[in-house]
């Protein structure tokens, strides 16, 4: 079974391409050894928002109960060091169908 967590995150448009490389360079490092099987970043640089689309071994991994994974639980703080940037929400789901 696979879990997913997904991240709402906000941020100032002119500061997409930080969000990105914090994201990838930082947040996805963390990730690695802790039942992390893998993520995406989905981004409106436009609008100022994006998902952070991470994939889980079990559901303790994707809330963050162990180890040292972002919690499940973190909406409304800043996960990059960017002033500005928050967390709008934070949602768990079990992956039920993977078509592809």
């Amino acid at each position: 079974m696979t879990w997913v967590r997904i991240r709402e995150i906000s941020f100032p448009v002119e500061d997409a391409e930080r969000v990105i490389t914090h994201v990838r360079d930082t947040t996805v490092a963390r990730y690695d050894g802790e039942g992390y099987r893998g993520s995406r970043l989905l981004v409106d640089r436009d609008g100022g928002t994006a998902l952070e689309v991470s994939y889980w071994r079990d559901e303790e991994g994707a809330r963050g109960v162990s180890g040292s994974a972002p919690a499940a639980s973190d909406d409304g703080v800043d996960p990059t060091g960017v002033p500005g940037v928050v967390v709008v929400r934070t949602r768990c789901y079990e992956l039920a169908v993977d078509a592809g």
